[in-house]
């Protein structure tokens, strides 16, 4: 399964984790930046792309994280196991797709330096 397929899914799998719960929270889960081609994109793209996933994804991801917190925190002993089950499970998601982001935005800068070490070569 490639690393791009493997972010599709787990953006759709957060969607639909964030809707199940959507009647027991407030909290909205950001969606994944999009992460241009290494292998095709110019230097500013990649540019842009990181400062989207540091100035907006990143916080986005954390005050996800701490909204489904806080909402865990504030229901305390009176959440039933399945509330508490849909919390758990959005703020992992949130944190899988955190990585996932990163490990595709890595891999981008890879074949862009790979390929233009490529052409400083010839």
């Amino acid at each position: 399964m490639s690393l791009q397929h493997t972010l599709f899914t787990s953006v759709i799998i957060l969607f639909a984790l964030s809707a199940t719960a959507s009647a027991e929270t407030a909290c909205r889960a950001p969606l994944a930046p999009a992460i241009p081609d290494g292998k095709t994109a110019a230097k500013e793209e990649i540019l842009k792309a990181l400062k989207a996933i540091k100035k907006d994804f990143q916080p986005a991801i954390k005050n996800f994280q701490n909204c489904i917190a806080t909402e865990k925190q504030a229901v305390g002993d009176v959440a039933t196991e399945d509330q508490i089950a849909d919390w758990d499970r959005l703020f992992d998601s949130a944190y899988v797709l955190e990585t996932q982001v990163a490990n595709k935005m890595n891999a981008t800068i890879r074949a862009y330096k790979a390929r233009t070490a490529k052409k400083k070569s010839k």
